[in-house]
């Protein structure tokens, strides 16, 4: 048996001048503890949430319906596994100089695309170039600029061409990249979907159609075969996946069902055998009457409302201190919400190595926090007699509705008229791109398990930064953070920059996220952590119990 070694790139800096994570040949394949027996039909079908809008992992966005089938479509080079490790995928080992600049991986050998041809490392220099590309307009070229790839700033903002990304193919098993400033937690970065390979000659071939069946050539455990829009994607077993021996689930479809009431009806008759959502009524029901029908974990994300800071109303820093104490948070996920989710008092969630900071106002009961937040509005000089007027908008949801209806029953003591606001989607999404609200239901993930996945977000001039909060100072917090390669330090110096945008609230953090599922209880092999609530197809299997 060959000896597996694991040695971790990014505690072992000063130990030589190359460290490497070697894995020997028992890593080609995945070991699966699978109980038999298994049952014959190993045919999964899954609710998707709704239609995806792409294929192309250079123009996913992370939380999507589209992210959900590329994990089973394609693959970089690491991974995270069910646990939310970071695991060899494309890549068999790698290997990173001391000062964390340079990192070269290794691929596995006789790597192919689902078509049978070679995968080779200019795949990648390819792919992770094409993000960056103006003419591909991919909204993850943020990833690429927070991995710190030589000359990436410069090539977005058009002073230097592609063929100047620190990414290169030093022979056809062997990827060297280049970073401009160690990222500690650069290989969570490139786990993520858009860091994958794409198929360069499908591409040329078939322009913006590469990703329709029959034309999509992928390298992940399985292979798109259909797709009918509005109705259902399907894949099956990529035959030339390099572990596709342990892969036991031989189809998979996916319903872009965005109606909860029709995917639960589905999943009644047999014909779902994992839900995207559960609807709380039945949740509620299914918790008391078969618990072993339900899987869920946290989730990387936090469901927030934001402040537009751009309003007059809304720029006195007590205002929206008072506005955020007088929401009962524990009322809100125990009735509306009502799936087990957490409380949110901080925007980030406990994650591996960050604890969530904790707010005294966690400690105090629901009186004591209101009588703190009116005295604060009087302070501003509103109160009953002086009422401050907002609009709180939000997407056409059940959910969403029924808390803007239960924040604004609680905003009502202190003296403040609310008007609610209901928009389709995608008139919501341009209300907070343009500007065009006061306080706005919105939502906040990471893409990948770090600190600065979410915090970045509040960055001056960010993209994401819908609320208009700008402090230089905690923009320096984060690049200081970001920059220290010692964990407790790093850790330290996040939370002091969270502890910062906390103090000045931009946002209300409601609560933090999890995902609640109906599974079909002979389903095995979900994940047991996994903050960016990933669900791999090839990891599952049905058993005849």
């Amino acid at each position: 048996m060959n000896a597996v070694f694991l040695l971790s790139p990014v505690s072992s800096w000063c130990c030589s001048l190359l460290v490497s994570v070697l894995v020997g040949s028992s890593a080609q394949a995945t070991p699966v503890d699978i109980p038999l027996p298994l049952a014959e039909r190993q045919i999964l079908v899954k609710g998707n949430g709704a239609e995806p809008d792409t294929l192309d992992p250079a123009l996913v966005r992370s939380g999507f319906p589209s992210e959900v089938i590329l994990v089973d479509l394609f693959e970089g080079l690491v991974t995270e596994d069910g646990s939310g490790n970071i695991v060899p995928a494309q890549a068999l080992r790698w290997e990173t100089s001391r000062d964390g600049l340079v990192w070269r991986f290794f691929l596995r050998p006789n790597l192919s695309w689902s078509n049978g041809e070679p995968l080779t490392a200019s795949d990648f220099v390819y792919a992770w170039r094409r993000l960056l590309d103006p003419a591909i307009g991919s909204p993850s070229a943020g990833l690429m600029l927070a991995s710190g790839l030589n000359n990436a700033q410069s090539i977005y903002a058009g002073a230097l061409d592609l063929g100047a990304l620190g990414v290169e193919a030093e022979s056809e098993q062997i990827l060297k990249v280049t970073l401009e400033r160690p990222v500690p937690y650069f290989l969570q970065l490139i786990s993520q979907r858009p860091f994958v390979p794409v198929n360069q000659r499908a591409i040329r071939q078939f322009g913006p159609q590469w990703t329709a069946p029959g034309r999509l050539v992928s390298n992940g455990a399985y292979k798109l075969v259909n797709w009918v829009p509005h109705e259902r994607v399907e894949a099956v077993r990529n035959a030339h996946y390099w572990d596709d021996l342990h892969t036991r689930i031989q189809r998979v479809t996916y319903l872009p069902l965005a109606s909860q009431h029709a995917e639960q009806l589905r999943y009644q008759t047999g014909e779902i055998q994992l839900t995207n959502r559960v609807a709380l009524g039945y949740y509620q029901a299914m918790k008391q009457t078969a618990p072993e029908r339900m899987w869920g974990l946290p989730l990387l994300g936090t469901y927030l409302y934001s402040f537009n800071l751009r309003r007059p109303e809304l720029q006195d820093v007590r205002v929206r201190r008072a506005l955020s104490m007088a929401i009962d948070r524990q009322r809100l996920t125990d009735v509306v919400s009502g799936q087990g989710e957490l409380p949110a008092w901080s925007l980030l969630p406990a994650m591996p190595e960050y604890p969530a900071l904790v707010s005294p106002l966690a400690g105090e009961d629901q009186p004591t926090r209101l009588t703190q937040a009116a005295a604060l509005m009087a302070q501003a000089g509103y109160s009953r007699a002086h009422p401050l007027p907002l609009t709180l908008t939000y997407n056409r949801s059940e959910n969403h509705k029924n808390m803007a209806l239960a924040v604004s029953a609680m905003w009502q003591p202190l003296g403040v008229e609310v008007t609610l606001t209901e928009l389709e989607w995608g008139k919501y999404q341009q209300a907070k791109e343009s500007g065009d609200f006061s306080v706005a239901r919105s939502f906040l993930f990471g893409d990948y398990v770090e600190p600065s996945a979410m915090l970045n977000s509040f960055r001056c001039q960010d993209p994401q930064n819908e609320s208009g909060y700008c402090d230089p100072e905690f923009d320096a917090r984060l690049q200081q953070a970001s920059e220290t390669l010692d964990k407790a330090t790093r850790t330290a110096r996040y939370q002091a920059a969270e502890q910062l945008l906390l103090d000045q609230v931009p946002i209300i953090p409601i609560y933090h996220y999890n995902q609640m599922r109906l599974i079909d209880p002979t389903l095995r092999g979900l994940p047991s952590q996994n903050l960016k609530g990933a669900i791999a197809t090839k990891d599952l299997y049905f058993s005849r119990q």
